[in-house]
């Protein structure tokens, strides 16, 4: 093969270059792997600079402030109308309580219901131990009945009353009216729901406080007429009653008032001759 020559100038790294692989020919070494000595100035050079970060108190300050900032956010509207959709739905669910005569079928979730209300919660599983009872005496159930869903009976409550009030337990939410705070206030009270008993009590004095509270109270005594087997009826009743006493005294009062003051006013305009 031909010897070809170039008269490009060299660089100094092309000079290092050959230099290193002449030494390493000639079994010399290029002083990199050395044990000597390097100052503080040249191993600053030679190691990569490391990033770090430096805060004063001023920067402390500052990061704290970022800290505390923090922003709440909440849709309960969306889940309560997801929540309301689960419950519509019995695929979704695994207790049925069966209201009334009729046996009018009400859904719930056993979870939500048995971390909303403990006494709930027991009557689950009260329920559950018997049907295990009863599947384990009868072979023929263990197909007809589902393992996972629970049937529960329910005797003393209207069903649209009893619905919406497990609507209250799975949502949080409900429309309190006068057909339906009776229903609603004994259920609250068998059940352990604080929340919904404190709601219907505001309901009802507020209703007979109102300008109609006569007629108010009328309807409700008569939605509370069809609870009377429940406690808390009772104590509705007897509301209603001190309500309905305390109008007529101020009626009575007032009329009182009104015919002493015509009395006056006719005695005053008799003249005497």
């Amino acid at each position: 093969m031909s010897k070809s020559e170039s008269r490009v100038l060299l660089l100094e790294n092309d000079h290092l270059e050959i230099a290193t692989s002449d030494q390493e020919k000639d079994g010399f070494s290029s002083g990199y792997d050395s044990t000597q000595e390097v100052s503080d100035t040249e191993t600053s050079l030679l190691k990569p600079q490391q990033p770090y970060l430096t805060c004063d108190s001023a920067c402390d300050s500052e990061s704290e402030d970022e800290a505390t900032e923090v922003m709440s956010y909440k849709s309960t509207s969306a889940l309560c109308e997801h929540l309301k959709y689960i419950v519509s739905m019995p695929e979704l669910c695994d207790v049925t309580f069966l209201v009334g005569p009729t046996k009018i079928p009400v859904y719930g979730v056993k979870a939500i219901l048995g971390t909303r209300s403990r006494v709930l919660y027991q009557l689950i599983l009260n329920q559950q131990h018997r049907a295990a009872t009863e599947r384990s005496s009868f072979k023929k159930l263990r197909k007809s009945h589902s393992k996972s869903n629970v049937i529960i009976d329910v005797n003393k409550y209207e069903p649209e009353d009893f619905r919406m009030l497990m609507q209250f337990v799975h949502c949080g939410s409900v429309d309190i009216g006068v057909h339906n705070v009776a229903g609603l206030l004994c259920g609250a009270y068998q059940f352990g729901l604080e929340d919904l008993r404190s709601a219907c009590w505001d309901f009802v004095r507020r209703s007979l406080n109102s300008t109609s509270g006569k007629e108010t109270a009328h309807a409700l005594m008569t939605s509370a007429f069809r609870y009377s087997q429940h406690r808390a009826t009772r104590k509705l009743v007897s509301k209603i009653n001190k309500s309905l006493h305390e109008n007529e005294n101020k009626i009575n009062e007032n009329f009182q008032e009104k015919s002493s003051y015509g009395s006056k006013q006719k005695t005053s305009n008799v003249t005497t001759v």
